[in-house]
């Protein structure tokens, strides 16, 4: 008789513990006193936040991450940010081949599975572009960023800090090292620190796939079309975005157009966004909603998710097919994006009100919303409550963090029981 064969674990599945491996380990390493600056002493609760912080590329901090971490606590920060924007698909991978490994089928679908594609084709095509587009784009930022931490820093340190902040905008973290939860408000009126961020933050947020295409056509007729709508999305939230904090938040035109960028998962800033009237802040929750796009190291449901949606309404008002760019847009598509809206709805809701649970009034209910919508879009910005939250509430936070990074879909699908094949009649359901 054979003997049965093992289990094995599917791609979405080895996705979850990838990830939460990644975190547990930066967790141990953020508690060990060598990573802690004298005199400080971190709480596991707190090393495992800005862990999960870090490896979900959010940003929310429980402790200032300057005046407590060390300089080998800040280099684990950054290495787990690194981490967190490759996806730990693309480091299975790229390990794979630098032991000469064979990358087989399994490996293959993990990354397909990772980077949400439609199919296996180019798989290893597209770590090696991410790797390498990575390496280029991050060492051009450093370098520029250098230059302005010069003026305050000796040229060791201002290295380091360009480093760190390139690292965390790149990947959409929105980590800094300014110490007093200050963010780049110190640089609100540098225009090479905003441009320079405000680009690294477009980069790594449009998606690797999309900066691959533009680099091989480089005509917009020759694009194809996920890269035309995450252009067009891209372009018409930031600008919106820089009318509406212009208009509403009398913002300069350089810190409307920075926080316009930033709001969609970076979580930088360089105003204090607790000022913010009620209608700013709702906008910005809308921006951070829809986040990124697939294939890069943004958070959010995701501009074509976004798009896909409108698309659909557009079709059930007019009456016609759900197309753009004369392509029609799949009705699983089209499903789809709906599911990754209510999921996603579901984790804003449900974590909300966990945190009003625990919290009762000590909170606004607008600080809440705005917290638990930025973990979930893995944005990291605050209304300035995450350090004083309790420690049920922390874990609630990494929670919508992990479930905001590795995506509702990955988590749902994950959870699915065996496979029926019994067939069932179908039947009309009154809707709307």
């Amino acid at each position: 008789m054979k003997k049965p064969k093992g289990k094995r674990l599917e791609p979405n599945h080895l996705l979850l513990i990838g990830f939460l491996a990644i975190i547990l380990m930066g967790s141990m390493l953020l508690s060990l006193p060598v990573a802690h600056n004298s005199g400080q002493d971190v709480a596991y609760i707190d090393a495992l936040f800005i862990s999960a912080s870090a490896v979900c590329v959010t940003g929310l901090v429980t402790v200032d991450v300057a005046l407590t971490f060390s300089l080998f606590g800040r280099t684990v920060i950054a290495i787990l940010i690194l981490l967190g924007g490759l996806g730990f698909a693309s480091i299975v991978i790229s390990f794979s081949l630098l032991l000469g490994m064979n990358v087989n089928l399994s490996k293959r679908l993990f990354i397909k599975e990772a980077y949400n594609l439609s199919s296996i084709k180019g798989t290893l095509g597209i770590v090696r572009a991410v790797l390498i587009s990575s390496f280029v784009i991050q060492a051009l930022g450093t370098a520029a960023e250098y230059f302005v931490f010069r003026q305050a820093y000796t040229p060791l340190n201002a290295f380091g800090h360009a480093l760190f902040n390139t690292i965390s905008a790149f990947n959409n973290a929105g980590f800094d090292l300014m110490g007093g939860y200050r963010s780049l408000t110190a640089y609100q009126a540098s225009a090479v620190m905003n441009l320079t961020t405000a680009v690294l933050i477009i980069l790594g947020g449009t998606g690797f796939f999309v900066l691959a295409d533009i680099a091989r056509s480089r005509t917009w007729s020759s694009l194809s079309m996920h890269s035309r709508i995450v252009i067009l999305m891209n372009g018409t939230l930031i600008t919106l975005g820089f009318l509406f904090f212009m208009a509403v938040e009398h913002l300069s035109p350089l810190a409307a157009f920075f926080q316009s960028v930033t709001t969609r998962t970076a979580g930088f800033n360089t105003v204090d966004i607790a000022s913010f009237s009620q209608a700013g802040l709702f906008f910005a929750m809308l921006l951070m909603f829809i986040g990124a796009s697939p294939g890069s190291t943004g958070g959010g449901i995701k501009t074509t998710t976004t798009f896909a949606l409108l698309l659909s309404l557009g079709s059930l008002m007019f009456r016609r097919e759900s197309a753009a760019f004369k392509r029609k847009v799949g009705g699983e598509s089209i499903l789809k994006a709906f599911q990754v809206l209510l999921l996603s709805f579901l984790v804003v809701l449900f974590g909300s009100l966990s945190l009003l649970l625990i919290e009762g009034e000590t909170y606004d209910f607008m600080a809440v919303l705005f917290e638990t919508v930025s973990a979930f879009a893995t944005v990291g910005l605050s209304c300035g409550i995450t350090p004083t939250l309790s420690t049920l509430s922390k874990v609630v936070i990494v929670l919508i963090m992990f479930a905001g990074r590795v995506g509702p879909i990955t988590i749902a699908t994950s959870l699915k029981a065996k496979s029926s094949h019994l067939g069932y009649i179908e039947e009309q359901v009154f809707i709307g």
